[in-house]
């Protein structure tokens, strides 16, 4: 009996200064807490990269508009180029990964928007003639706005947090021709593109 109990009491002993130790607590704590910390690092990273993409993605969108509103006329050569001027807005990130659509909308004395001329890059060109959907501050009857639209495809580097594929952008944004050439059968003030008739002969 006295040896159990001196036993039991060594162990007693034993558990209260184990319970009583701190050496290691720090580490063993971090490890712990590392997974999380990794996660919320990777996920910050991702997230930051999504929102400085999204950003270039609306000043690429407002690049195509202001480049195309400046000038009186273009050849399809000259959008040519204001597509590779307004994509360099996206380095340093894969401007292969971006669409992109500029449009001269003409909206008719009935305020009917129209498309006269429109061209891509990696995306589907509008109709001419088709009717679209402007907002009410541009639809002035008898006049014409540049519509610019764009996109970029975003895959996350490390895909753990964020995973798939995000399509960002793809919001208009329209501009006043300011040295446009009026034309077409009402002579609306208009950017022309050299291949096409002035709007709103659609034909």
């Amino acid at each position: 009996m006295k040896h159990m109990l001196r036993g039991f009491c060594s162990r007693s002993r034993l558990w209260r200064r184990f319970c009583r130790n701190r050496d290691g607590v720090a580490a063993v704590e971090f490890a712990m807490i590392l997974p999380v910390m990794l996660i919320a690092y990777v996920g910050m990273v991702e997230v930051v990269q999504l929102v400085m993409i999204n950003r270039k993605v609306t000043q690429l969108t407002s690049a195509l508009s202001d480049l195309t509103a400046r000038v009186q006329s273009v050849a399809p050569a000259d959008v040519e180029n204001i597509f590779n001027a307004a994509q360099t807005v996206l380095m340093p990130y894969d401007y292969s990964q971006a669409t992109m659509v500029i449009a001269s909308i003409v909206i008719d004395g009935s305020g009917v928007a129209k498309v006269c001329w429109s061209s891509q890059r990696n995306d589907t060109a509008l109709v001419r003639g088709t009717t679209v959907t402007v907002p009410d501050s541009v639809k002035v009857p008898n006049t014409s706005v540049i519509m610019a639209r764009a996109s970029y495809k975003y895959t996350p580097t490390i895909g753990y947090v964020l995973t798939g594929i995000f399509t960002l952008g793809n919001n208009p944004i329209y501009s006043r021709p300011r040295n446009g050439l009026a034309g077409g059968t009402l002579n609306v003030e208009q950017v022309n593109r050299t291949d096409v008739n002035p709007c709103p002969l659609f034909n």
